[in-house]
């Protein structure tokens, strides 16, 4: 009796280009696993987009169109945690060799294949599959955790900059899979992180760029640099390598050898800041200038946005853990104590209660995000930042 599961994510695909193949390994396999099928590569690559992520992928290498190789490599960057498999009738040292150096493969099975061994190998697969997705749960939690932490901290600092680090996580993790990009921790935790490198920039340089006026010399270069010094400092955390390069290479133009994820990045920040004084509409209007935003980017991003811009009205007594702020909040002055797009957190529901009390107050209700779009395209007005808010009251 072979290693049965429940799980969803203890899925199996089985890819080949032929279907009388597959139905087959289909009914040898059902009764003890979650068999799902693909004819081919490039419905396997529409499966794993849409569908995944697979706990083992067992593929044939001889196709037509793309080889077993190139679909286990394309996995692998897609889901690195997918246990691979090659199944294949062609028991050369040279085939061998491309399928593991291309797609790292788990086990290499030749043509026919013994229904027993087969299962043997789906077990071992599974099992190996449960071993590095614990492990890299309990790390990627401990490293979420340690980011998220670390974007807290620098909002309530600098709202105006850091602020915004969950709406742009957030959009992040939704336009990646879209464009096939992946693995997706890895753009969530570059778009948290983005803007680090302007921890050593005096205020007055980040508040130039904020506000797009024309960069003093003295700062151009300063600003330059921030996306390699923002990706010298992640590059020293363990795990954060590729986000690191991410990071890096945000602001390249976006064409090839530019990653997608850093277009995704540059076009998130720059949304981002334009927003400040302009309409959506405008700012996705500015973007379609392809010499400096990927095209696909700024589409993907336009129906993100759209799908995420409901709110609704609470007020302070009624704010929670993970809400996010849908309009900016101010105080009584005017000026803005919280930048739309942050998210709520304790510490910050503490201070509001706090300033509520004082002599400028806070305006309410305040605007949070729904799940619900609407067609209202909201304006961004400019609006005096205090820098005092969580220094005394």
């Amino acid at each position: 009796m072979h290693g049965r599961s429940s799980s969803v994510s203890e899925r199996v695909l089985l890819v080949d280009d032929e279907p009388n193949v597959l139905q087959g390994f289909k009914r040898q396999l059902r009764k003890d696993y979650q068999v799902e099928l693909a004819v081919g590569g490039q419905a396997a690559l529409l499966r794993l987009k849409e569908d995944g992520p697979f706990a083992v992928i067992v593929s044939d290498m001889q196709m037509p169109e793309m080889t077993g190789a190139e679909l286990l490599s394309k996995t692998k960057d897609l889901y690195p945690n997918t246990v691979r498999v090659m199944l294949t009738g062609n028991a050369d040292q040279n085939t061998a060799a491309i399928a593991v150096n291309e797609g790292r493969i788990f086990r290499f099975l030749n043509k026919p294949c013994p229904p027993e061994r087969l299962a043997n190998t789906l077990d071992a697969g599974l099992e190996h599959y449960r071993l590095i997705t614990a492990e890299a749960e309990l790390l990627n939690k401990t490293l979420a955790g340690s980011v998220r932490m670390l974007t807290q901290v620098l909002s309530m600092s600098m709202p105006e900059l850091f602020g915004l680090t969950h709406q742009a996580r957030d959009w992040a993790k939704a336009i990646a899979p879209r464009l096939g990009v992946g693995p997706v921790w890895q753009v969530e935790i570059a778009a948290m992180l983005m803007h680090v490198g302007f921890v050593a920039l005096p205020h007055e340089a980040i508040k130039f760029y904020l506000e797009g006026e024309s960069i003093p010399e003295k700062y151009q270069s300063l600003i330059a640099g921030t996306p390699k010094l923002g990706s010298d400092l992640v590059t020293v955390v363990p795990r954060l390598e590729q986000v690191a390069e991410i990071i890096r290479q945000q602001n390249e133009p976006p064409t090839d050898p530019t990653p997608m994820a850093s277009r995704i990045l540059h076009a998130i920040g720059a949304y981002q800041r334009l927003i400040r004084f302009r309409s959506s509409r405008d700012v996705l209007e500015i973007m379609k200038d392809k010499s400096k935003y990927d095209p696909y980017v700024v589409q993907h991003l336009g129906t993100v946005i759209t799908e995420t811009r409901g709110r609704k009205p609470v007020r302070i007594s009624q704010l929670k853990d993970g809400m996010v702020l849908h309009s900016g909040i101010q105080d009584n002055a005017g000026r803005l104590l919280l930048a739309a797009g942050m998210e709520v957190h304790q510490a910050m529901i503490q201070k509001l209660t706090i300033l509520a009390d004082s002599p400028n107050g806070v305006r309410e209700p305040i605007e949070v995000q729904t799940n619900d779009a609407t067609d209202s395209d909201t304006e961004q007005s400019s609006v005096e930042v205090s820098h005092l808010m969580f220094e005394g009251v």
